[in-house]
């Protein structure tokens, strides 16, 4: 995600490439990929990125934000803004980790192709110059959505997780076609993908609800309003189950941190 944030910043110009320091734990792989791809960009330790940079992402799993941040707080400038991208690390904690202003916010895979919708979370330190900033970088690849941090979680699964479980969906209902008819698995997989994209431009650019869209296209009392009865009594109970895995994992993901900042 850190390699996607940058990479769509440059590509949009939203940034120059002197602009842009970087740090990792982890040395060779995407870091040296993306050095290659823009070589005027700075690689740095965290604690030089810090006293250089206004704006700072923190791009490491939940379990490494406070060991990161501890890092570089004392040497950030002083109007320095902290966003965190982690799941499950509240605005609480990362208050309690540093004195600088902090965001969270919560990207999704669909932002490569400029769509989508980026989750924002503003902690009450950060200025409204700071929140403008950062919401105009971020808008150049998708749609900003400032939302209550008690909502984020449930959120996620509906932008940040959801390319994954729609491609889990959609796996599922091209494996069914395949096992009931001579199709071929990439046929089928065609097929889906085509109808994926035309129904995204159904809802988007004819602004049709879901339920709209079924209308268009099911007659009633004909194949496709069996096949979507079918679904609706399905999908409930899966999805609620869904919905209570993830939330429940995202629970056990802050009990491991809090019990970290013990």
């Amino acid at each position: 995600m850190a390699d996607m944030i940058a990479s769509k910043l440059l590509e949009q110009k939203k940034i120059n490439e002197d602009m842009v320091a970087i740090s990792t734990r982890t040395p060779g792989g995407r870091a040296e990929s993306f050095i290659k791809r823009y070589p005027n960009v700075s690689r740095q330790s965290p604690e030089e990125l810090a006293n250089q940079c206004e704006l700072l992402f923190i791009c490491v799993p939940p379990i490494a934000v406070k060991e990161a941040v501890a890092q570089i707080s004392p040497h950030l400038q002083k109007d320095a803004h902290i966003v965190s991208i982690a799941a499950a690390v509240t605005i609480e904690q990362l208050h309690k980790w540093t004195g600088s202003q902090v965001s969270r916010y919560i990207p999704t895979l669909t932002s490569e192709t400029d769509t989508g919708t980026s989750l924002v979370v503003h902690g009450e330190r950060v200025a409204e110059k700071n929140k403008k900033r950062l919401e105009e970088y971020l808008a150049s690849f998708g749609r900003v959505k400032n939302i209550r941090e008690a909502d984020i979680d449930a959120a996620s699964n509906l932008t940040s997780s959801s390319p994954g479980l729609i491609a889990s969906i959609f796996e599922e209902f091209a494996q069914a076609a395949v096992r009931n008819s001579s199709l071929a698995k990439e046929e089928a997989f065609d097929f889906l993908i085509h109808s994926l994209v035309g129904t995204g431009k159904l809802l988007l650019e004819k602004q049709m609800t879901f339920e709209e869209t079924l209308q268009r296209v099911a007659t009633k009392g004909g194949i496709t309003a069996e096949g979507a009865d079918a679904i609706r009594q399905q999908a409930p109970q899966m999805f609620d189950e869904v919905f209570s895995r993830t939330l429940k994992k995202y629970e056990e993901i802050k009990e491991t941190v809090s019990r970290g900042d013990q």
